[in-house]
């Protein structure tokens, strides 16, 4: 049951999804600036990297999900945890506030440089020093991260190749999942009712589960190898229109 109801917790899950949105810019321009050739990392190193994937991931998927599940079902919970919820987020709040505005400042050195150029000739720049296999697992993984790189970039190659295969593939999975529940077909009643199992029903589980996981597989390899190959291809576009202006 889904039910968005005005109380304590839903408050709290609309001040997430508020805190969401400048947090998702600073993260995918920390990102943006991390992730490019020959850029010294600093203090970003070893476990501090693996540190600052944590909080990107906390910033873009977890502040969302999050606050649409307080928003939505947050009404479930009694007063006291209502209460505790509030205080916890409230907590994040600040301390999320205070890494963004940490992060904020550490951008703008990054954004007086680029103030410098114009801005076909910084986004052509800008595609030569991306490194292509954190960029494509970005477009698959980070929400929005496809479109902030086609702003940036100036080019929809990487975003359209993804929405392209990403749609083929999910047909081609539809279609695989349905001919295996025609071929493979299950008796829920019977799989409840009977005490044990018979070893023909085993056998269609573990085909069934092999199945869903190759096709979560391909999903992922399907999201992640075309935008590769778009970043390639717009890097040596980007190298090409650059060796033409000098």
């Amino acid at each position: 049951m889904m039910y968005a109801g005005l109380n304590w917790a839903a408050y709290s899950g609309l001040l997430l999804l508020a805190l969401w949105i400048p947090a998702l810019f600073v993260s995918l321009r920390r990102f943006d600036a991390l992730m490019r050739r020959g850029q010294a990392r600093g203090p970003v190193r070893g476990l501090g990297f693996g540190l600052f994937l944590i909080n990107l991931a906390g910033r873009n998927i977890a502040l969302p999900l999050v606050g649409g599940i307080l928003f939505f079902q947050g009404w479930r919970l009694d007063p006291i945890l209502q209460l505790g919820i509030n205080l916890l987020v409230l907590g994040v709040v600040f301390e999320s506030i205070r890494s963004i505005r940490a992060d904020g400042r550490e951008l703008k050195r990054f954004s007086r440089r680029d103030a410098q150029q114009s801005a076909r000739q910084l986004a052509l720049e800008n595609r030569l020093q991306d490194r292509a296999w954190p960029w494509s697992i970005a477009h698959c993984l980070l929400p929005f991260a496809g479109i902030y790189y086609a702003i940036t970039r100036r080019t929809i190659t990487p975003l359209l190749w993804d929405f392209l295969a990403r749609f083929v593939v999910l047909l081609a999975s539809a279609g695989i999942l349905v001919l295996f529940h025609f071929l493979l077909p299950l008796d829920a009643e019977q799989m409840i009712n009977e005490p044990t199992l018979t070893n023909e029903l085993w056998v269609q589980l573990w085909i069934r589960s092999i199945v869903g996981l190759l096709v979560v597989l391909i999903n992922v390899v399907a999201g992640v190898l075309p935008v590769k190959a778009a970043i390639r291809r717009i890097q040596a576009d980007a190298r090409i229109r650059l060796e033409a202006r000098e």
